[in-house]
């Protein structure tokens, strides 16, 4: 990304396609839980997954005026983000989706940047400033709420499962961040798509056998048409186009509505509990963690409209 700003035409575009990526992505918390009623978790990731494939080509046809290619030097990062974000975090989450109510997940989803913190101190050895180990502080703070009030028998496990799931998001960020893309970022995501696509389809295969599809219902099949072409094909596809259009502190804040809408979605559509300490917990840590993600200079304008 240049170090220029993008035109103001531009970015009015992008945030465009950032909030509409963001409606997808909220939106597909609740559509993700209502349709596990009838189709298995396996099953739901994989045909997710190849049901966006169409969409992700389309972009790319629309963006490039050719089908996708595959980039040889791009390889390693490509299997990488597919086996670690697409195949170990989706997977999980949705296994782990079955037994926690949807809006909570959407909100634990996005403690990527605690588990950055840790993988860049450990790994990295690189040392925190004392900004973002304070904020990191208080958003974890903000997590132990969350995990606190909806700690219920059961539920435990599953919700540490959403958290290392987010772990995994997390070391695929920041694999790609340390790469120097040689084709289009849009093409490796179809590729990705489609590698995690066929391993997660003989994965249900191998542990679910083939369904009866007419068993899924109304519910299965309109959660599938969503989440796999819209949230997942036209969700992912927006995101990464409006990227370039926008400054990286625009895409933090509008980025931060995603688990908003994932859980207020949940409880209009589902009717979960709107519970008081899982607000709480949501606000401190996201709060803290849009904080912990904005540059200074944008900081220092957030600190003058407030003081003056």
């Amino acid at each position: 990304m240049s170090s220029a700003s993008p035109a103001p035409s531009v970015q009015a575009k992008g945030i465009k396609m950032l909030f509409a990526s963001v409606l997808c992505l909220g939106l597909s918390w609740p559509a993700m839980k209502l349709g596990l009623d009838t189709v298995s978790a396996y099953w739901m990731v994989a045909l997710r997954l190849l049901f966006a494939l169409p969409v992700i080509a389309l972009f790319v046809f629309i963006t490039k005026k050719r089908f996708p290619t595959f980039s040889r030097p791009d390889r390693a990062v490509i299997f990488t983000v597919a086996v670690v974000q697409f195949i170990g975090s989706m997977g999980l989450i949705t296994v782990c989706l079955q037994y926690i109510p949807a809006g909570t997940a959407s909100i634990l989803i996005y403690t990527t940047p605690l588990w950055m913190l840790v993988i860049d101190t450990l790994w990295y050895r690189q040392r925190p400033t004392a900004k973002r180990l304070l904020l990191t502080s208080i958003s974890t703070l903000g997590v132990a709420m969350i995990l606190f009030a909806s700690g219920q028998p059961g539920a435990w496990l599953p919700l540490f499962g959403m958290l290392l799931a987010s772990g995994l998001w997390a070391v695929s960020i920041r694999r790609v961040s340390f790469h120097q893309w040689h084709g289009s970022v849009i093409d490796a995501v179809f590729w990705q798509f489609t590698i995690a696509g066929v391993v997660m389809l003989a994965i249900a295969f191998g542990l679910d056998g083939v369904p009866n599809f007419a068993e899924y219902g109304w519910r299965g099949w309109l959660s599938l048409s969503y989440i796999g072409p819209i949230a997942t094909g036209l969700g992912f596809g927006l995101m990464v186009s409006a990227g370039p259009k926008l400054p990286p502190e625009r895409i933090v804040l509008i980025s931060t509505l995603t688990p908003i809408i994932g859980y207020v979605s949940s409880v209009i559509l589902l009717g979960e509990s709107l519970l008081p300490m899982v607000i709480v917990g949501a606000t401190v840590m996201l709060a803290a963690l849009t904080l912990n993600a904005l540059p200074k200079r944008a900081l220092k304008k957030l600190t003058k409209r407030f003081t003056g």
